[in-house]
């Protein structure tokens, strides 16, 4: 072979040498490269869906702000306290007054009269609970009352320890102007504890 040729050829072998390292430096840094730009990417669909599902709940708390403005509010609980401890027995169905109001917001619950009057129709949620200590020999209960008419009744009867303790609460749906109170049955007895174990509560859940 000339040795021109032969340079040619030599020249041709290394410059095929040092293009197969760089494709192959190339290829080793690609997958590499390809993965840096993944976790960009996935660093930034993280970042924007953070940032919008932050928008969205702040869009939503002032929505809830905004539909709660102006709305009814309407929550209250009492209880039955000292001086009254022991209230009955009766013999007659008595009404319940619980004086020691815990809450009273809309002032829809009259504390003079124990009852509860609802300002604006809607569905209301009423719950009471009564108790007995150290009387066992009497039964208890309450019973609780919508516009004159006689919805439940809840009591324990007999003496079967030191204490008892009833409770109980319903959904009503009630219009602008319904009462709702409780009585204490006749012959029946209940705790009136600074305690405050018989209670009488409610609240509105939503108007209609």
């Amino acid at each position: 072979m000339r040795p021109f040729l032969r340079a040619t050829v030599i020249t041709l072998l290394l410059l095929m040498f040092f293009f197969q390292d760089s494709v192959g430096e190339n290829k080793a840094e690609e997958p590499e490269s390809l993965q840096s730009l993944f976790i960009q990417r996935d660093i930034s669909a993280e970042i924007k869906f953070l940032r919008d599902l932050i928008t969205q709940q702040g869009l939503m708390l002032v929505g809830l702000q905004r539909a709660n403005t102006g709305r009814t509010k309407v929550a209250f609980s009492a209880g039955i306290g000292p001086p009254q401890r022991i209230l009955g027995p009766f013999n007659v169905e008595t009404n319940l007054i619980y004086s020691k109001v815990l809450t009273n917001i809309g002032e829809a619950y009259n504390s003079h009269t124990g009852v509860f009057t609802a300002p604006v129709r809607g569905v209301y949620y009423i719950r009471f609970t009564g108790s007995e200590y150290g009387n066992t020999s009497n039964n208890i209960g309450v019973n609780l009352y919508k516009n004159g008419q006689n919805l439940l009744h809840l009591g324990e009867n007999g003496s079967d320890g030191l204490a008892k303790h009833i409770s109980s609460g319903v959904t009503l749906e009630l219009e602008a102007g319904d009462v709702v109170y409780t009585r204490l049955p006749a012959n029946y007895v209940l705790w009136g504890g600074s305690d405050f174990r018989t209670t009488f509560s409610g609240f509105l859940i939503f108007p209609m």
